[in-house]
């Protein structure tokens, strides 16, 4: 009988355990996912404080509105200035709206309000609340959960070393800023109330003037009329020399954009002007605004500033709409048609004629 070596059996016996131990059960590692979280708080795009007028809109304090309930619907997530793709709450819950005290902010609560009313939100307004100050306060404390806002100014406001100044980089600091302080914004619209250089139509072609930069040949002959801090201001008379090399021969100090600096363009006594974009003299007088191409002036879009303890999904639907339909031009033929208390009516009739309220 062949004897098989002691080696080669003990190998055969490891490669038949081996054998066995393969044709038994399998064990399978499942990783555990993680469960899906919803937030409600939005992330932020852009807003501030108007750069126009300061005088004291209409007021209409403690006035609810609703109309009934929307359809839930995704969160959505476009723009840099768009909610985040976290969701937010699907009911469309109650906000209570203000702003801040002139005609232009009114106005615009009265739009954005009316737009969430029609999404099924309950909308309370308290209106002409005051400056900046005294409304984001209010917006801090839970007493508002809404106001519009400018964004080169709110984004100054919460955070003063921001240099952000073109609309998509304002749009994408602030929505930083504004979150870290308790704050959400929905899309920015492409309406501005931003500072201007304007020129009459005969000026602008006399000069073969389209923009800031045009001036720099002919400034030297030209007077500029604006209130008498835009000859310090970062942003007024030293940025028109640093950004653009335009030096004008005489400065007037003026008022902001009001009748006197429009008398003054439209008599000859000045030749250019600070007033701003959605003023409803510019295209009432054919006014020339010259372009900022290298963003001397930080944008100034209309920009939706909620709590974020508040924002649901159609809020931010309802704000988008609004600012998707909303550009200077607009903005400024609403305003001229501001008289006294009818800002609500104004609004209401903009919203049924973009079929948003």
């Amino acid at each position: 009988m062949k004897r098989i070596p002691l080696v080669s059996a003990l190998a055969a016996a490891l490669l038949l355990v081996a054998a066995c131990g393969d044709s038994g059960s399998s064990s399978t590692t499942n990783t555990p996912t993680a469960p899906a979280t919803s937030s409600a708080a939005p992330s932020t795009s852009a807003g501030g404080s108007s750069p126009g007028a300061s005088s004291t809109g209409a007021s209409s304090d403690g006035e609810s509105s609703s109309a009934g309930t929307s359809e839930s619907s995704a969160p959505s997530s476009s723009g840099s200035g768009g909610s985040s793709s976290a969701a937010l709450p699907t009911e469309p819950g109650s906000i209570v709206i203000g702003s801040a005290a002139f005609p232009e902010n009114v106005l615009l609560a009265e739009i954005y309000g009316g737009a969430m009313a029609a999404k099924g939100v309950t909308v309370t307004k308290k209106l002409s609340i005051g400056e900046r100050g005294i409304y984001l306060t209010a917006l801090k404390n839970g007493e508002i959960g809404f106001v519009p806002e400018y964004s080169g100014s709110i984004l100054s406001n919460l955070d003063p070393s921001a240099k952000a100044k073109s609309p998509k980089d304002v749009d994408a600091a602030l929505k930083t800023v504004a979150a870290a302080q308790g704050f959400g914004t929905t899309n920015s619209a492409e309406a501005q109330n931003a500072d201007t250089i304007t020129v009459t139509q005969e000026t602008a072609d006399k000069y073969k003037l389209t923009s800031i930069e045009d001036l720099k040949a002919v400034a030297g002959e030209l007077t500029l009329g604006a209130p008498a801090q835009f000859q310090t201001r970062p942003d007024g008379v030293p940025a028109l020399e640093s950004v653009y090399g335009v030096k004008f021969g005489t400065f007037t100090p003026t008022e902001s954009g009001g009748t006197i600096t429009v008398d003054a363009l439209k008599g000859g006594s000045i030749d250019a002007a600070d007033i701003f974009s959605t003023d409803p003299s510019i295209t009432a007088n054919g006014f020339v605004v010259l372009t900022d191409p290298k963003s001397m002036f930080a944008a100034q879009s209309i920009v939706p500033l909620f709590s974020q303890k508040v924002l649901t999904q159609p809020m931010a639907d309802a704000a988008d709409a609004v600012s998707a339909k909303l550009d200077t031009k607009t903005l400024a033929g609403l305003d001229a048609k501001l008289s006294g208390d009818n800002a609500a009516q104004i609004a209401q009739e903009w919203l049924k004629s973009e079929n948003l309220g």
